[in-house]
């Protein structure tokens, strides 16, 4: 930038209390971010100029067959805030006065929402893409509109290496990997001792710790995450493992049913904490031996680069991970995971009896996780990223 004083604007929809990539952003660089909420002219009129600041380089292992098979048709179908294009122009109109109040040259948005309305007055617009929007969940089919405003845009950064890939694939040239990483300073479960956990779960020690810590997704009545797999698995070794090992699940209470289904009898259900880095939920993960990453192919899954992976590196300890675009981006099978195809139960479950077997194994993957967190995906160093994309 030529004004390395120069402010830059960081427009969100989200809540930033759910949705903190403005923050991370801001501190990024030191500064010299101002974080508002997006509305429409009729928002802001009600309620005047609230800005929310008061209140890669690697290629990802995706084969060529899936890439093909992935490679988006441009469509007129519904945008993620599900309008059409003619209303997707309409409401971006409505956007315009917002954007010649903010005084910034420079504006982020969070996601496609609202950039060609910035553009359309000048704006040098960046797009944090946090996925890849399509119209079919199954299917990679790219909205026309957004694919214009991603051409479009001076920076799109792209939050996966995977949607990095495909981007470029399609010709959008101007995109860079800025993933979600980790904030050490905010979320580091190596600071905190396992004895929180242990102090409430005492019969859980000297156990080997299997299982989950993060959410359950359920859209139009299907969970999209896969959860339930870690559960049919875990099953198909309980017998052998005589209670050596147990089956820790930290998610939302809709597992539990799920759990009693399968008849599991060595389990521990834990609430899930109102904190994602709550002192107890960093002692499990750093308590838990053996952790696991499941996918489905609902795209927003698929091809992401999920927080929980990274939380899960940063812990310590063994992930077993189900092969897709997303995870392959950061996880290589055997040097900082234990990657398995994606719905192969069988498979899942040999990983889990392999590495209950081998706790050499076990303490090598999560090593190698954890110097990837500390050395690529720590904010520390996607900030020195993000700031020389800017040119700061």
């Amino acid at each position: 930038m030529d004004n390395y004083n120069e402010t830059i604007a960081y427009i969100t929809g989200f809540n930033i209390k759910f949705y903190p990539r403005p923050l991370f952003v801001k501190r990024a660089l030191s500064g010299l971010v101002n974080i508002y909420r997006l509305r429409t002219f009729i928002g802001y009129f009600r309620s005047g100029s609230k800005s929310l600041s008061d209140t890669a380089k690697a290629q990802v292992a995706i084969g060529k067959r899936d890439i093909n098979t992935l490679l988006p048709r441009i469509h007129d179908c519904p945008r993620i805030d599900k309008t059409d294009i003619m209303s997707a122009l309409l409401v971006e109109t409505l956007y315009v006065p917002f954007f010649r109040k903010i005084r910034e040259k420079t504006i982020i948005t969070l996601n496609t929402v609202s950039a060609l309305a910035a553009m359309s007055i000048g704006k040098r617009v960046v797009i944090d893409l946090m996925d890849l929007w399509s119209c079919d969940p199954g299917k990679l089919r790219l909205n026309a509109f957004d694919y214009h405003v991603l051409k479009k845009a001076w920076q799109v950064w792209a939050w996966s290496k995977a949607i990095m890939a495909l981007l470029k694939r399609i010709g959008i040239s101007n995109v860079k990997y800025v993933p979600f990483g980790i904030d050490l300073g905010q979320f580091d479960p190596m600071r905190v001792s396992t004895s929180i956990f242990f102090e409430r779960y005492r019969d859980l020690e000297g156990k080997v710790l299997i299982g989950y810590s993060g959410g359950m997704w359920f859209v139009n009545g299907k969970e999209r995450i896969g959860v339930e797999k870690i559960i049919r698995a875990f099953k198909l070794i309980e017998d052998r493992v005589k209670g050596d090992a147990v089956l820790v699940m930290q998610t939302s209470r809709s597992v539990i049913p799920i759990i009693k289904k399968y008849g599991i009898k060595n389990y521990v259900y834990i609430s899930q904490t109102r904190l994602s880095n709550d002192p107890f939920r960093l002692s499990l993960l750093r308590a838990m031996d053996i952790k696991v990453l499941t996918a489905t192919k609902y795209l927003p899954v698929y091809l992401s680069e999920r927080t929980t992976m990274f939380q899960y590196m940063a812990g310590g300890g063994a992930i077993i991970a189900e092969k897709t675009p997303g995870a392959l981006g950061v996880l290589k099978h055997m040097y900082n995971a234990y990657v398995v195809n994606l719905d192969d139960i069988n498979a899942m479950a040999q990983a889990m009896l392999e590495l209950i077997n081998n706790r050499k194994l076990i303490n090598k993957l999560g090593t190698n996780a954890r110097r990837d967190i500390e050395t690529e995906y720590n904010w520390h160093v996607i900030s020195h990223n993000i700031r020389s994309y800017l040119g700061l």
